[in-house]
């Protein structure tokens, strides 16, 4: 196929695909299939590889790499998820009059896949695909605070808490203690920490095995949501119970109930 007309996008697909259905190849052949010269494919895989989308082996094949996995593993995540959330996530909406997230996790960030806006004038809107940090968000504390205790310690290490506002938490011991907080009573609060405009409450997901898939959000002005946190909390934390329970997750705490009679 002839490269022209074809922008960066279009030959990054190709090239994936290519990558997918081959499970490896050598320069050359990405030249051959591609239809690019030397040069273009050499300037092509080099960005792609500084983002960890492809890989070379020692042998020089070129596969695809962690990027794409972890892309894959948000996109499996978010479609179960999705396939049950929306209806209940609507309802949440509904209650709190504020507008409502969703995200998985992607690397060291949550990336929404699914938002629903509040009925008030005044609301906070977040973009689908928009990304947001682990350590200054509810919904990524949320996320951190469903972890086990392994796979968080493992998760915070890679972080680095960059302030995004004079309130963010910045320090690795504060954090640890806002996310066991968050763990004890179910669901995760920010306080513009990621933007002085709104205040958030976040609850985790768990799916079947006990793991988290995802997290959701109740977001608003802060001018309205700093006195609301008590009370949309417990919301949220319901609404994410649900939906884990939807997905097959039962909680280590419930014990089976003897039958009537």
């Amino acid at each position: 196929m002839a490269a022209s007309g074809r922008g960066s996008l279009d030959r990054g697909l190709e090239l994936f695909n290519y990558l997918a259905q081959t499970g490896g190849a050598s320069t050359p052949d990405l030249m051959q299939a591609m239809g690019m010269s030397r040069s273009a494919i050499y300037r092509l895989v080099e960005r792609l590889q500084d983002e960890q989308y492809i890989v070379q082996s020692p042998g020089g094949q070129w596969r695809l790499g962690p990027s794409i996995a972890r892309l894959a593993m948000a996109a499996a995540q978010s479609v179960e998820v999705l396939d049950v959330a929306p209806e209940m996530l609507r309802t949440l909406a509904q209650q709190t009059r504020e507008s409502v997230s969703l995200g998985v996790l992607s690397g060291h960030e949550i990336v929404f896949v699914y938002r629903e806006l509040g009925p008030q004038s005044v609301s906070v809107s977040t973009q689908l695909g928009a990304r947001r940090p682990l350590h200054a968000t509810s919904i990524g504390k949320a996320y951190l605070s469903g972890l086990d205790d392994r796979e968080r310690a493992g998760l915070l290490r890679q972080l680095t808490l960059y302030a995004h506002t004079a309130n963010t938490i910045t320090s690795r011991q504060e954090l640890e203690e806002d996310l066991a907080r968050s763990a004890e009573r179910g669901w995760a609060e920010e306080h513009q920490e990621f933007d002085l405009s709104s205040t958030c409450c976040g609850a985790p997901i768990f799916d079947h095995t006990g793991q988290v898939v995802a997290s959701i959000s109740v977001a608003g002005p802060a001018s309205r949501m700093q006195a609301q946190t008590e009370i949309v909390g417990p919301l949220v934390a319901a609404t994410a119970s649900a939906i884990s329970r939807r997905l097959g997750y039962e909680p280590p705490n419930t014990q089976p109930q003897p039958a009537a009679g």
